[in-house]
């Protein structure tokens, strides 16, 4: 079997890559969540699309690899020495299901479950909402719920003004979405394409 000539397609080319060609968003959008300027970004695609391209053509394999990117949340901090960290966090969906292809429920205090996403682990666990069904009150005993749990987002369809304002003044941010999959929602989120509920 003859050798065969490997291509290599860095780290941040596979991410621009997957920002414009994958997800669909535009070159300033994708430049935002990379960290990097737009003609910086421009340049990256331009590269990737090349390997990829090259590869193709030339029948080559393509591997992954190297580079200098880490990819991390949009929102993130510098410290005294300008370096990033990635902030951990906790994101609460109201759901329906058991996992992250169940879509997301539209009444936030109505939902029976919440699915609790801890970005640090990469995994989730599904806690009850056992007032869901109360006859008032059910928003603001929900959003004690979820303050609970550590939250930091809250991902759902609406959420009424005293649950809002519960959520709000526990520094939890609200973010809205219509008929999508928790799995459909945190790729949005990522993408910092999620309405917030102000």
């Amino acid at each position: 079997m003859r050798d065969i000539k490997v291509m290599t397609l860095k780290d941040e080319e596979w991410e621009a890559i997957n920002l414009v060609d994958y997800k669909d968003l535009n070159h300033e959008e994708a430049a935002e969540l990379m960290g990097i300027s737009r003609p910086t970004f421009s340049r990256l695609i331009l590269s990737a699309r090349k390997v990829v391209a090259s590869a193709l053509v030339e029948g080559t394999a393509l591997e992954i690899g190297g580079g200098d990117f880490q990819m991390v949340l949009k929102e993130e901090t510098n410290d005294q020495n300008n370096n990033s960290k990635e902030i951990k966090m906790k994101i609460a969906f109201s759901i329906t299901g058991d996992d992250v292809s169940a879509p997301v429920e539209q009444k936030f205090g109505r939902s029976p479950k919440f699915l609790i996403f801890d970005t640090e682990n990469d995994n989730f666990k599904i806690i009850d909402n056992t007032n869901y069904d109360a006859p008032g009150g059910a928003g603001v005993k929900a959003a004690e719920t979820v303050i609970k749990a550590g939250v930091k987002i809250v991902v759902t369809g609406d959420c009424g003004p005293k649950a809002l304002n519960a959520l709000k003044q526990a520094d939890v941010t609200i973010y809205s979405i219509k008929n999508a999959s928790i799995k459909d929602a945190l790729d949005l989120y990522h993408a910092g394409k999620l309405l917030e509920i102000k």
